[in-house]
């Protein structure tokens, strides 16, 4: 059986960064898709795999995602090949509710929760977004994450 941790959390609560931490360790990293448009900083094929509506859904078609979510105008997924044979996952809360039954008993979900001041300063510092985005961002996730209780810890910690 094949034992997963899926990290959730909101926008810039440190995600990514526990990734990089547990790949450090010998961890196999999923690498998601998705439609969004790729970050100035970001890498094919190490950060995401970046697809046309097209060709994600032909990949929905043909049966290749374990799990997809559409989340604002985007949609993510992740692989079947990759829920297979990786170790440490990122997904969202609605992605997390697709995982079967007896699958969810071998993965353990960390919910990062860092204090909201401390991800409006990495929105601004890190991601260089302006008010209006980083308010309509944490619209979103308050309301994503409002009633979210299927995980197994919670870090809330923003100095891991």
């Amino acid at each position: 059986m094949n034992r997963r941790i899926i990290l959730i959390g909101p926008a810039a609560a440190g995600k990514d960064f526990l990734k990089r931490k547990f790949e450090g360790r010998g961890f196999r990293l999923d690498v998601s898709y998705t439609t969004r448009p790729k970050r100035a900083e970001e890498i094919e094929g190490k950060d995401y795999y970046y697809y046309s509506e097209e060709d994600f859904q032909k990949k929905i078609d043909a049966g290749g995602f374990y799990e997809w979510v559409k989340h604002g105008d985007y949609r993510y997924g992740t692989g079947q090949w990759e829920w297979d044979y990786m170790d440490i996952f990122i997904m969202e809360t609605d992605g997390i509710k697709h995982i079967k039954e007896e699958d969810r008993k071998s993965c353990f979900v960390i919910l990062l929760d860092p204090p909201e001041h401390e991800r409006i300063k990495r929105m601004r510092l890190e991601r260089r977004w302006d008010y209006e985005k980083i308010q309509k961002r944490l619209a979103t996730d308050k309301a994503k994450f409002q009633d979210f209780k299927d995980y197994d810890m919670i870090i809330t910690d923003p100095y891991f």
